[in-house]
């Protein structure tokens, strides 16, 4: 048997076998959200995490794994595990990240900047779905085509919120009131 054995299921799925000892272990390499992610497919992997972060770093190591990546133009360095290889300070890493860039666009935005945000961003589905109508309705379909309703029920649903979202930035603020960050 192979150290390491790979099957190309499709463009955004890899199945890995890899010899670890004298076992062998199963893991998925997915494209998914433009990020290939390796995950391992074995229960007893998947139940203790000190063992897979051992196999994934030897697996990390192995110099066939890393021709397969460059045959199939994955990066290691944007490899990422569903498993935390570093415990102790990548979660750390992470929440700090994530609390930092909230904080930052809290501090720049105003309550009225994040409704604009959020105006233009359903005007967008808006304009995206009216487009969608307006060919529906040059190909033929008209209001007795059950997905022309759909898509015009999809435009209410948009419009309902845009005009919601509108309200509440009628409500009477004084200046400072209106400007202030979160």
């Amino acid at each position: 048997m192979l150290e390491f054995s790979f099957e190309i299921i499709d463009e955004s799925k890899i199945n890995i076998v890899y010899q670890y000892g004298s076992s062998s272990f199963n893991f998925n390499l997915f494209f998914n959200y433009g990020v290939w992610t390796l995950h391992p497919f074995d229960g007893i992997l998947l139940q203790n995490k000190e063992m897979c972060r051992l196999i994934v770093t030897d697996l990390f190591k192995n110099k066939d794994f890393h021709v397969m990546l460059a045959r199939e133009n994955i990066l290691l360095s944007t490899l990422r595990t569903s498993i935390d290889l570093n415990p102790e300070t990548r979660g750390e890493r992470y929440q700090e990240q994530e609390f930092d860039e909230l904080s930052e666009f809290a501090e720049t935005h105003s309550f009225e900047d994040v409704l604009q945000i959020e105006q233009d961003s359903i005007r967008e589905r808006m304009d995206f779905f009216q487009n969608i109508i307006q060919r529906m309705y040059m190909e033929g379909f008209g209001p007795e085509d059950n997905d022309f309703n759909k898509v015009q029920a999809i435009l209410r649903i948009y419009k309902a919120a845009h005009d919601q979202l509108g309200e509440l930035s009628d409500f009477p603020l004084s200046g400072d009131e209106r400007r202030r960050r979160w």
